[in-house]
């Protein structure tokens, strides 16, 4: 009996996706989605058994119990935004494109890796272990944008009173895309991910800039 059990825990997965992880994906993109339009606590392993036409317990096979799949999908989420980090990680690069590279990337993964209703739940069903593995790499991504913006800001690029509000705000909105996109709206991910990155990025540029010259805001006249 305990040798089936520690065959089970050495396949469970450990939120770093591989070739052989079509089914572990399958399940997490599922969940992400389920959560996206329903709450934590309706949520049950059963629900995502019967979505996927599986058992309960071939789905033990893969994941512990309803917490662990919580939190791969967590973690799952989490490396596709250290994907996007690394992906922008060329200091031959100007600030403003690393910043287009870090954004695009990440939007399209929010939208559309399936992973976005993650964003959605709070990390109270977690244990203190798995809060800590999941901020660990969150900080990491925080730390990594703010570098970014520090950059553009060194090189006139950027014009920022505050990196780490920046950051957040930036970071914010993004977090909120799985509130009101949906796979059959009238946009694609990457058209998003395109339009998003082209708002954020001129909110950081130096105040005037793009405006036409010799020209100033008026309001509306009056009838």
């Amino acid at each position: 009996m305990k040798e089936k059990t520690s065959a089970r825990r050495r396949v469970r997965w450990d939120g770093v996706p591989s070739a052989k992880d079509g089914r572990r994906e399958a399940i997490l993109r599922l969940v992400a989605n389920m959560l996206r339009d329903s709450r934590l606590s309706a949520f049950t392993i059963q629900d995502v058994a019967n979505e996927l036409g599986m058992t309960k317990g071939s789905l033990y096979y893969y994941f512990k119990d309803k917490q662990d799949l919580v939190y791969q999908c967590h973690m799952r989420s989490m490396e596709l935004s250290l994907d996007a980090l690394k992906a922008s990680d060329d200091e031959t690069l100007a600030p403003t494109e690393r910043m287009r590279i870090i954004l695009t990337r990440h939007i399209e993964a929010v939208a559309g890796e399936g992973f976005g209703g993650i964003l959605q739940t709070d990390l109270d069903s977690l244990n203190e272990e798995q809060r800590s593995n999941y901020v660990r790499k969150r900080d990491r991504f925080e730390r990594g944008l703010r570098t970014i913006i520090e950059a553009g800001v060194a090189t006139g690029e950027f014009e920022c009173a505050d990196v780490k509000l920046a950051g957040f705000t930036i970071l914010g909105a993004i977090n909120w895309i799985p509130k009101w996109y949906r796979p059959k709206g009238s946009m694609t991910p990457g058209q998003i991910s395109e339009l998003m990155s082209d708002m954020l990025i001129k909110g950081l540029s130096p105040t005037g800039r793009g405006l036409p010259k010799n020209k100033t805001k008026k309001g509306p006249k009056s009838a």
